[in-house]
C-alpha cells in the first residue's frame, strides 16, 4: 500500500482512537484536523456490518484514510452519477486512490437517487417523502443492484459512499438498511 505522507500518517492516528470507540462512543476524538469525529453504530447485526461514508468536506486522503483504518476492502460508490466538483471524488481518481490503498472501488449508480427525486427533495425539503420514494424506486428498479452489491458485502468489508457527511441526511441511509435487511447485517457510519 503506497503512503500518502505525514497527514496521512496523522489522521491513521486518529481513526484509529476513534475506530476503539467505534461501538460505544464515550467522547468525541479528534481527527488530524482538530475536527471531532467518530464511528457510530446505526444497527446492531450478525457477522456482516454494512458502513456508510460520505466525502462532503473531505479530500480524498482523508478518505482514504478513514477507509483504511475501519478495515474496508469495498468502496461502493452509489451515486446515480459519480461526479464531483471536487476532483478527488470523482470516479477515476476515487478509483485511483482506493486502489493505491488497496481497496477495491465499484460504481452501483442504479443506487442512487435520481435527479428527479433530489429534485423534489431540494424543492420541499421533506427529507421522510424523499426516503419513502426513493426507498420504492430501489424496490422496482434496484433491486438486481441491491443483490448484487449484498452478495459482495458478504465477502468483503464494504462501506457505501455519497456525498452528505452525515449518515442520516442521505440516500444511502436507505440502501444500508436494505443491505442490512437482506444481510441481517449491523451498520455502521463513519
Amino acid at each position: 500500500m503506497q503512503r500518502f505522507g505525514r497527514e496521512f500518517a496523522k489522521r491513521r492516528i486518529a481513526n484509529i482512537a476513534t475506530l476503539e470507540r467505534a461501538l460505544g462512543v464515550a467522547a468525541l476524538p479528534l481527527s488530524a484536523t482538530g475536527r471531532p469525529t467518530a464511528y457510530r453504530t446505526i444497527r446492531a447485526g450478525g457477522k456482516v456490518t454494512i458502513f456508510t461514508v460520505g466525502y462532503e468536506k473531505r479530500d480524498g486522503e482523508g478518505l482514504v484514510s478513514l477507509l483504511v483504518d475501519a478495515g474496508i476492502q469495498l468502496l461502493a460508490d452509489i451515486r446515480e452519477k459519480p461526479m464531483s466538483r471536487v476532483p478527488d471524488f470523482r470516479a477515476t481518481a476515487l478509483r485511483g486512490f482506493c486502489e493505491n490503498a488497496g481497496i477495491e472501488y465499484r460504481g452501483w449508480p442504479a443506487l442512487g437517487s435520481t435527479e428527479k427525486l433530489r429534485e423534489e427533495l431540494k424543492a420541499t425539503g421533506d427529507f421522510k417523502r424523499f426516503e419513502r420514494a426513493f426507498r420504492i424506486h430501489v424496490i422496482r428498479s434496484g433491486q438486481h443492484a441491491l443483490e448484487e452489491l449484498a452478495a459482495a458485502a458478504r465477502k468483503k468489508s464494504t462501506a457505501l459512499l455519497c456525498y452528505e457527511r452525515f449518515h442520516e441526511e442521505c440516500h444511502r441511509s436507505t440502501v444500508a438498511e436494505l443491505l442490512a435487511d437482506i444481510l441481517d447485517a449491523g451498520i455502521v457510519a463513519i
